[in-house]
């Protein structure tokens, strides 16, 4: 989601780090968008649904703590 991208402005909205490393195709800084309450369970696909997260606190959020 585009807007959510732009929200956080190259920050992580978890960790508050700056995005890691850009993307090659255009420079922005990458970062994933992660819904907080899954879409599979019927949960709506929005804006406030959703976080930028950097891919290492994207991994935490779908697998666990960190070590």
């Amino acid at each position: 989601m585009e807007a959510v991208l732009r929200r956080a402005q190259g920050v992580c909205e978890s960790c508050g780090e700056d995005a890691p490393f850009t993307k090659n195709s255009d420079g922005a800084p990458y970062l994933e968008v992660h819904h907080k309450l899954p879409l599979a369970e019927k949960c709506p696909d929005s804006v406030n649904n959703a976080i930028a997260l950097c891919p290492n606190c994207h991994r935490k959020a779908h697998y666990g703590t960190s070590a």
